[in-house]
């Protein structure tokens, strides 16, 4: 291979970690917004744009410690996984010098950026473990191309869709990252590249073992016959001298970890352990790395690897091991009967069994073992099975999208429109999933972490989805109110394993794990194949959550369809931290963060919030006055002028605080126009500029932190420039503001927070039904909180409620 092959290589690696880097930050943080359009007034993005000839970008806002970045958008996604072109760049706010940018040093931005809020904050560990995460990301994608690797088919085996994530999580800032590993190693163990090994065995003596098993047998049985076939004569020997000895399993790269350990020295020195070295049947890696496939074998192996895989040294917990055991004997009963019977569209993997190695009354940890079911043996191996997050992966160097593959393939056997087909294909897959989940939660207390890694979908003959499976022993949870019920079932349930959480914070997981992770992960991988459009699927998702909501009972769907904000699991910020989210499971392994639920889309106002053009969307003619009054967007390069003019009027100053310098205003509109936050509109009175208002939706505002926000809240400001009594036409221009929100069937009630030292605002607000909730303190103000419904209005002006609007231009009369 090339220098010039390699080199291209490490750049896709780094565009791919970037992308997910700064998804991460997206997700995590706040200081972000989408600018659009080439700027009159930024001579420098406006020259970099030209060059580059792109007017789309996500602007991050570091200029608190001197520096803007600039990523330009390829695809923007309701969901939040976003897609970019390169280079991202970053602008001294100081010289304006505009320069590439690598995710190395984008990464030190946000660690010094984030300094205040996390003091011990350090991006050393984390731009180290991101360069390893790039560099064996080039080494995979080197191999996928030298092997003509092909990761996009329609019908995929189990391992086969395994092995196929070539890109790793497109939310993690370090996709790739296997610290431990030598590139040897890499290619030999790594699932990406398909590498087939044994596994390695050791000879331990009765005492030092922990087994469970909910089978008939005990595992250290099963594989002592397994292996002594394909013994060598030493470890026959050694079986034959041990007859009672367990026989354990492990990794082969912990194996040779293990060997080095203290305590497993002086196990062997004292004769109690003995390493019996590889041999057995072939096994290949599946997505986590450390649990282990053969298409004949009917289980698979959960290892210990001391290997930091992303974030985390990824060991078995005894405790884990335990709740993998408990919730395989729960299975067996009634209770998982009547799962099979109620739900035959879900499959649930259990881990039933599992061993363990003790030492001087302490486990070590490399030894422990879980054994996983293994439902895709035999003749089973050949079904058409997917891990949900290889089937919502990029397409790899210039491989279409495994989701686009699909969905078009689908759509030839049915001899149907590929848009029809993905609609109905979404909908098929909520219909394996919410039901069954919501009603699995509800019925029999289980409720999981159902991310893309541990969910796996099968297809039917025409592509669609038919069944889910759910695995990891480690996820198996229970509400706590399930309690005493389960342990009726079995005694003692849960003792051992700490498998029962609160309610509240299992309602959290699914938001993140189901809804961030695995639900919106399947639209975003709809919407960026142009398959179909992100808000018609969320649209879909809420009224699938909400078709479910009357026969809840445990407050999980009002929680995930009307909360405004969902807890997520901030990787980026969990590793600048340096905290091993899986290996301290007893304190607070990772940082969770707040963030805008996307359903809250359901009740988003295109019209609104993000018009399309500048034409007049508003027309109201008032006899009284003999006024009329219309509004349209703003428009930046007509318009930027004049409200840097009105801006800066005496009356305006106190009050609005935008008088900036004609630069920062249009940076302001460039970034505000494009969001779904707000929209500004230019009041005409008879065709004259009088009136600016800007709509914004509540919950995405500011003023959603001060009270209970609903997704259906929208709010307003109002500035009038002219201050003569003749020229204002304050009435109609306020009327009409109330008229064209209220327009728009999704709006519930409008918010308004007017600062208190502005009486003229306090008066306009109640003259067309607002009522004061409250006096709130915001960060440039303290303002009345106040809201209006469409009845208070009403009652205020009758004639509004039968008034259509029909937006024309007064010149169109």
């Amino acid at each position: 291979m090339t220098t010039n092959d390699l080199t291209k290589f490490r750049q896709t690696a780094e565009q791919v970690n970037f992308k997910s880097l700064l998804n991460c930050y997206c997700r995590e943080f706040s200081n972000w917004n989408r600018y659009k359009g080439i700027p009159k007034y930024d001579l420098a993005l406006a020259d970099y744009m030209q060059i580059i000839k792109h007017d789309s970008f996500l602007r991050f806002d570091f200029t608190a410690i001197g520096v803007e970045i600039f990523a330009p958008l390829e695809y923007f996604s309701e969901s939040g996984v976003h897609s970019f072109y390169f280079p991202i760049v970053a602008r001294n706010c100081k010289t304006d010098e505009i320069q590439e940018i690598n995710p190395l040093q984008f990464t030190e931005l946000v660690a010094a950026f984030a300094k205040t809020d996390y003091p011990d904050i350090d991006s050393v560990p984390t731009k180290k473990r991101m360069e390893n995460s790039i560099e064996n990301l080039a080494l995979y994608l080197a191999d996928f191309e030298t092997n003509k690797r092909i990761v996009n088919k329609p019908e995929q085996t189990f391992i086969e869709a395994e092995q196929s994530l070539i890109l790793g999580h497109s939310v993690h800032p370090l996709p790739k990252s296997r610290e431990g590993f030598t590139t040897k190693e890499l290619e030999k163990y790594s699932p990406e590249t398909g590498g087939q090994f044994q596994l390695h065995f050791f000879l331990i003596h009765p005492d030092n073992v922990i087994e469970k098993s909910a089978e008939e047998y005990l595992m250290t049985d099963y594989l002592k016959k397994e292996i002594l076939a394909s013994a060598d004569n030493k470890a026959k020997g050694l079986l034959s001298l041990y007859p009672d000895w367990k026989v354990v399993p492990t990794h082969p790269w912990e194996a040779d970890y293990l060997l080095k350990q203290l305590e497993v020295k002086e196990m062997q020195t004292k004769g109690i352990l003995f390493s019996l070295g590889q041999f057995g049947d072939l096994y290949t890696a599946t997505s986590s790395v450390r649990t282990v496939y053969n298409a004949d074998s009917e289980w698979m192996y959960k290892f210990s690897l001391h290997v930091k895989i992303t974030n985390s040294y990824r060991v078995n917990y005894l405790h884990e091991l335990n709740r993998g055991y408990d919730a395989s004997e729960l299975v067996k009963t009634d209770w998982g009967k009547g799962i099979k019977k109620d739900y035959p569209e879900i499959e649930l993997i259990c881990d039933p069994a599992f061993i363990a190695v003790t030492y001087q009354d302490k486990v070590i940890d490399g030894f422990s073992t879980s054994v996983r079911q293994n439902p895709f043996h035999g003749a089973a191996a050949k079904k058409n099975i997917s891990m949900v997050a290889s089937l919502c992966q990029d397409g790899v160097l210039g491989q279409s999208p495994r989701m686009l593959n699909l969905i078009t393939e689908a759509a030839k056997r049915q001899n149907k429109e590929v848009s029809d087909v993905a609609l109905s294909w979404f909908k098929q897959y909520l219909k394996i999933t919410i039901r069954p989940l919501v009603g699995i939660f509800n019925k029999y207390g289980f409720g999981s972490e159902y991310h893309q890694q541990n969910m796996l979908v099968e297809f039917d003959e025409n592509l669609f989805p038919a069944k889910l499976y759910f695995r990891d022993n480690q996820g198996y949870f229970f509400r706590q109110g399930k309690v005493e019920e389960l342990q009726q079932i079995i005694p003692d349930f849960g003792k051992d394993s700490r498998s029962f959480i609160a309610e509240s914070r299992i309602i959290d997981f699914w938001g993140y794990y189901l809804l961030v992770n695995h639900l919106f992960g399947v639209i975003n991988a709809l919407g960026k194949s142009k398959l179909a459009d992100e808000q018609v699927l969320l649209g879909l998702l809420y009224e699938s959550l909400k078709a479910e909501e009357e026969a809840d009972t445990t407050g999980l769907v009002a929680h995930l369809i009307n909360s405004v904000k969902l807890v997520v699991k901030g990787n980026l910020l969990t590793s600048l931290n340096n905290m091993d989210e899986a290996s301290a499971p007893r304190t607070n392994p990772a940082i969770y963060k707040s963030y805008p639920n996307p359903l809250n889309k359901f009740f988003y106002s295109q019209e609104l919030i993000n018009p399309q053009g500048t034409e007049a969307v508003f027309n109201r003619y008032f006899e009284k006055e003999n006024v009329t009054i219309t509004l349209r967007p703003v428009d930046i390069d007509k318009d930027l002028e004049m409200l840097h003019e009105w801006f800066h009027r005496d009356h305006a100053l106190a009050i609005w605080k935008m008088n900036w310098p004609i630069k920062q205003l249009e940076s302001y509109y460039r970034t505000l126009l494009p969001s779904d936050v707000a929209h500004s509109y230019i009041g005409e009175a008879n065709g004259v500029p009088t009136f600016n208002i800007e709509v914004y939706w509540a919950n995405r505002d500011i003023v959603g932190n001060y009270y209970d926000v609903l997704p259906s809240d929208y709010g307003t400001h109002q500035f009038i420039a002219p201050t003569d009594p003749k020229l204002k036409f304050g009435s109609p221009a306020t009327q009409s503001m109330m008229d064209f929100v209220f327009g728009e069937a999704k709006v519930g009630k409008m918010v308004g927070e007017g600062s208190v030292d502005s009486l003229a605002s306090m008066m306009n607000k109640a003259h067309v039904g607002f009522k004061i909730q409250k006096v709130i303190e915001m960060p440039d103000k303290k303002a009345n909180l106040n809201f209006c419904y469409r009845e208070w209005y009403w009652a205020k002006f009758p004639a509004a409620k039968d008034f259509k609007n029909s937006p024309v231009t007064v010149t169109e009369v």
